[in-house]
């Protein structure tokens, strides 16, 4: 399965139904009335985290995702049927930005509100009044939330395996774990996250081992740039080192890692470390170990080798251990310092735009709303649309500007003929 840990999509929540005008025709009833339905409300967008997903490749190919609308008002004082909400499973740990802004972090199974779904629009049935016994008005529902949005995968893992290319990290996760990885005896075998779940006694918890870090992988070398970034939500990280190799230096390969850490983000190095030196059955094994004892003797290596399964048991413990002390003494990671904002979109003034020498446009948020949500077939609703309009000041707007009697203004595809007594 391909591996997408980034994707652009566009949501769309449903629209609202549209009320209705309808007065009640039955043989042997004197008096009809008022009885348009209400429209339903537009189906909303809902992420739900899923932790049989580990990829976003199902938005690669379908980046647009929509839910229903709602239906129409009907005679009879029957309302439309609401648009089903539209519930989306997304892998856990999938961050979702609009306008590199976070709104969503999915990291439980819960739903998480994406987009809105519209209002149904009323029927000429709730405007009946001592006033205004049939009345001829009727609303739009009103369109769903549209967002451009950009999804991001952060692997959700208590531990990351780390190092450098062919240190083990796959064959000691296929030994501690249900995964099954790619082995191979080159660099870069894993090209992608791949996750694991350890059983310890009756404790259970979550592994990553991810692809090979190299010198500058956090300045975009090797495949380092990629994925150090689902390192971020892990709360421990086990550091895997060859040490058996003579043509390697654990100590060089030890800082360069960690420095590798530090640079993308100043809190990684932070997270609690368990040390593997691993491939104890190889001769340099001993020089290696020596030399580094005297560079960092306070580092607590576990010695593995996985040729024999040699100390398996050992890094479960250490790693559920560490991964104990660590929720009881939680490190904020760089997610839960980002602040999750609720949408607010930023209204366009009202304002109005030449067309031709004597025609022109009304623009902004507000007449869109209105005009959306009232449609023009009936003299009540061209009342209260026009009504609408003064509130906003659109009028007196007209009045003074330059526009003149028997110009024509357009709002959206509506067009009347401006006559400055009429209004």
């Amino acid at each position: 399965m391909k591996f997408i840990d980034e994707v652009d999509i566009i949501a769309i929540a449903g629209k609202g139904g549209d009320g209705i005008i309808s007065f009640r025709r039955e043989a042997n009833v004197d008096k009809g009335g008022p009885d348009g339905g209400d429209g339903g409300d537009g189906g909303s967008i809902y992420f739900q985290g899923d932790s049989g997903q580990n990829t976003l490749l199902s938005f690669y190919y379908q980046n647009k995702i929509v839910a229903e609308s709602g239906q129409n008002g009907k005679p009879k004082n029957a309302y439309g049927r609401g648009g089903e909400d539209l519930i989306v499973k997304v892998p856990l740990g999938t961050s979702v930005y609009k306008d590199n802004k976070l709104i969503a972090d999915v990291i439980s199974e819960d739903l998480y509100l994406i987009a809105k779904g519209g209002k149904g629009g009323k029927g000429n049935l709730r405007f009946k009044s001592s006033r205004n016994t049939a009345p001829r008005i009727c609303e739009n529902g009103l369109p769903g939330e549209k967002f451009n949005l950009h999804l991001t995968l952060k692997v959700l893992a208590d531990v990351g395996l780390i190092g450098k290319p062919s240190a083990g990290k796959s064959t000691i996760l296929s030994l501690i774990s249900n995964a099954k990885p790619k082995i191979a005896d080159y660099d870069f075998t894993t090209l992608v996250p791949q996750l694991g779940l350890v059983k310890y006694f009756e404790n259970n918890f979550v592994i990553a081992d991810l692809p090979g870090l190299i010198e500058k992988a956090s300045e975009g070398r090797g495949l380092g740039i990629q994925f150090l970034k689902h390192i971020e939500r892990c709360r421990v990280i086990c550091h895997v080192i060859d040490f058996g190799d003579p043509n390697k230096d654990p100590i060089s390969d030890f800082e360069i890692i960690n420095h590798e850490l530090k640079s993308y983000n100043l809190k990684l190095e932070l997270l609690p470390q368990v040390v593997v030196a691993n491939k104890s059955d190889l001769e340099a094994f001993d020089h290696h170990m020596s030399l580094f004892k005297i560079k960092y003797p306070d580092i607590n290596l576990i010695v593995n080798s996985a040729f024999n399964d040699s100390n398996i048991e050992e890094i479960k413990k250490q790693l559920w251990n560490t991964l104990k002390d660590a929720k009881n003494n939680l490190i904020d990671n760089i997610d839960e310092n980002e602040d999750v904002v609720l949408i607010q979109l930023q209204k366009n003034k009202i304002e109005i735009k030449q067309l031709s020498s004597d025609t022109y446009e009304i623009i902004g948020d507000d007449v869109y709303a209105v005009y959306d949500k009232i449609p023009v077939i009936s003299l009540d609703n061209l009342w209260r649309f026009n009504t609408k309009l003064k509130n906003l000041g659109v009028f007196e707007l007209i009045k003074n500007s330059n526009i003149k009697d028997g110009d024509t203004i357009k709002i959206k595809d509506y067009e009347f003929v401006w006559n400055e007594e009429d209004f």
